[in-house]
This record gives structure tokens, C-alpha cells and sequence, in this order.
């Protein structure tokens, strides 16, 4: 803590970068998919990352679980066309 000219404690500025590296994962029910979850876990990193850093994380997650419903569909013998 710091102080001012008068010696009255001040607080010191908290950052949002401060804020999310202090925060933990958020927790979530596992899905019972490996694949998916590694996707959860990924998202989990966006926590200690600027707002810059999040496209690449989004666009991964979107397309590992595209991949996923993709190969989900094919395990099921669906021939509707659609992911």
C-alpha cells in the first residue's frame, strides 16, 4: 500500500490483467468427451490473456468442436449434410 503527501494509506490501482490472473478456471462438469473438454480447458485460458489474445483461442475452439460434431456425424452413419 502506498501513501499520499499526508501519509493516508492508499490502495494500489488493481489492473484488469490483475484481476483475471487472480482469478482461477472456471469449473465446469467434465462432458464425458476427452476432445471437448480440452476444448473447456482451452477456453480456461482466457482468463490471464488481453482481450487481443482471445480471437485465436475462439477460432481453435470453434474449430476443434466443428471437427468433433463433424466426426460425430460421421460415427452415426448421418448423411444429412450438416455438422
Amino acid at each position: 500500500m502506498g501513501t499520499v503527501e499526508d501519509d493516508t494509506p492508499v490502495r494500489e490501482a488493481t489492473t484488469v490483467e490483475t484481476v483475471a490472473a487472480e482469478e482461477h478456471t472456471p469449473e465446469y462438469d467434465p462432458t464425458g468427451r476427452p476432445d471437448v473438454d480440452a476444448v473447456l480447458d482451452r477456453l480456461g485460458e482466457l482468463a490471464g490473456l488481453g482481450p487481443s489474445d482471445h480471437i485465436d483461442i475462439y477460432e481453435d475452439a470453434h474449430r476443434r468442436l466443428h471437427e468433433t460434431l463433424l466426426a460425430a456425424g460421421e460415427d452415426h452413419g448421418d448423411d444429412t449434410g450438416r455438422p
